[in-house]
C-alpha cells in the first residue's frame, strides 16, 4: 500500500474515532417495507442534525418514535393512536415537546375519560400520505387496541396520496373503482429496482455502512448540501382548486381513504378524528383551499376535525417545513381542547 494510502486511512481511522468519542450519531433513520414503501428502522439511536437544531433521536424495538408500549392493552387505560407523517414523527424537537406527548396531561386535566388513564401511541413517519397511514394502521397500529384514532393531515398528503403526482413512487398507493371505492394498488414493491434494494446482500452493506461515523457524517453532509426547502412551488397546486383531472382525482382518492379510515376504526371500536395543520406557505393566512375542503368532508362525513389554520404562525415552521417547539405547544394545546368538548369524546 502507498503511504498515500496509508495517510488516507489514517485520517480515515482518526476522523472515525473523533466523531465517537464526541458521540456523533447520526445514522439511516428508515428502512424499506414491501407494504408501506418504508418504516422508521427499530432500535436506532443517534442525533436529527438539520434545520438548526440537535435533537436526540431513539427508535422502539417496534419501529416508532416513541417510548415503549405493551401490545395489550391494560385495564383503565384509554389509548389514542396518532397516525401522521413528519409533523407526528416529530424529529425537530425533543420527545416531550411533540404535540402528541402533551395530550395526556392536558386532557386529564379537562376531565376527559375522568376514570381511565390516557395513553397515546405515535405511529408518525416521516413522507407518509394518508394511504401509508391506512396501512399502517390496518396492519400494526389497530393492534394495539386504540379507543380513538387521530389522523394527522398535512396538504402534501394530497400529492402524495396519487401515483401521478407523488414525488416517491415506492409507496403503496389507492385508485378508486367504478363505483369510487378506494381498492390498494401495491404494486411498487414487484419492481425490479425495489425488489433488488430488498436483496439481503444490498442490505447488508447499507447496514454495515452505516455502522460507520464518517459515512454518517459525509451523507450527512450531501443531504445538507443537496436538500432544499420543503413544500416549496412542486407541491403549490394543492393550496388551490384543482386545475386539471389529476389533482382532483387527487383530492377524491384522500377523501375516500379518510372516509375508508373512519369506516376501519369505528368498525374496531375506535372513533377518528382528523388533525388537519396548514401549508407553511399558508400559516398565518387564515383557511386556504385545504383547510376549507378537508373541513367541509369531514362535517359532511360527520368525522370531527381540528383545523389548525390560523393558529401557526410562519415563524414556527423551520426551513424544511417542520415544526418547532411553539407549534407542537399549540398544536397540542387546540386538540386538546378540541378533544375535551362533549361533541369530540367518545361515547
Amino acid at each position: 500500500m502507498s503511504r498515500a494510502a496509508l495517510a488516507a486511512v489514517a485520517v480515515l481511522l482518526l476522523v472515525e474515532i473523533t466523531l465517537r468519542a464526541i458521540g456523533y450519531a447520526a445514522p439511516q433513520w428508515y428502512q424499506l417495507d414491501p407494504q408501506l414503501g418504508w418504516t422508521l428502522h427499530p432500535h436506532r439511536h443517534g442525533w436529527y442534525l438539520a434545520d438548526g437544531v440537535r435533537i436526540p433521536i431513539h427508535i422502539t424495538p417496534a419501529g416508532v418514535r416513541d417510548r415503549e408500549h405493551t401490545l395489550d392493552k391494560p385495564d383503565g387505560v384509554y389509548r389514542i393512536a396518532v397516525m401522521g407523517d413528519e409533523y407526528s414523527e416529530a424529529m425537530t424537537v425533543g420527545l416531550r415537546e411533540t404535540w402528541w406527548w402533551q395530550l395526556p396531561a392536558r386532557l386529564q386535566r379537562c376531565g376527559f375519560q375522568p376514570d381511565k388513564l390516557v395513553e397515546v401511541l405515535n405511529f408518525g413517519v416521516g413522507g407518509y400520505g394518508t394511504a401509508q397511514e391506512y396501512v399502517l394502521l390496518e396492519t400494526r397500529a389497530m393492534r394495539y387496541q386504540p379507543d380513538l384514532v387521530l389522523l394527522q393531515f398535512a396538504p402534501s398528503d394530497v400529492m402524495d396520496n396519487s401515483p401521478a403526482l407523488a414525488a416517491e413512487k415506492n409507496r403503496p398507493f389507492f385508485v378508486l373503482d367504478a363505483h369510487g371505492a378506494p381498492r390498494i394498488d401495491d404494486a411498487f414493491a414487484l419492481a425490479p429496482s425495489f425488489d433488488r434494494r430488498m436483496q439481503t446482500r444490498y442490505r447488508l452493506a447499507a447496514e454495515i455502512a452505516d455502522h460507520s461515523r464518517s459515512y454518517q457524517l459525509a451523507r450527512q453532509m450531501a443531504e445538507l448540501a443537496f436538500i432544499g426547502e420543503a413544500h416549496a412551488d412542486v407541491d403549490s397546486p394543492v393550496l388551490h382548486e384543482p386545475r386539471d383531472a389529476a389533482w382532483e382525482n387527487a383530492w377524491r382518492v384522500t377523501e375516500a381513504l379518510i372516509a375508508k379510515t373512519n369506516t376501519y376504526a369505528r368498525r374496531n371500536g375506535a372513533q377518528l378524528v382528523v388533525v388537519a395543520i396548514p401549508h407553511p406557505r399558508q400559516a398565518g393566512q387564515g383557511m386556504s383551499y385545504p383547510d376549507q375542503r378537508i373541513g367541509a368532508f369531514a362535517t359532511q362525513s360527520n368525522i370531527p376535525a381540528v383545523l389548525l389554520a390560523g393558529a401557526m404562525r410562519p415563524s414556527m415552521y423551520l426551513p424544511s417545513g417542520r415544526w418547532n417547539a411553539e407549534a407542537h405547544r399549540v398544536a397540542g394545546e387546540l386538540v386538546a381542547r378540541r378533544l375535551c368538548t362533549a361533541t369530540a369524546q367518545p361515547g
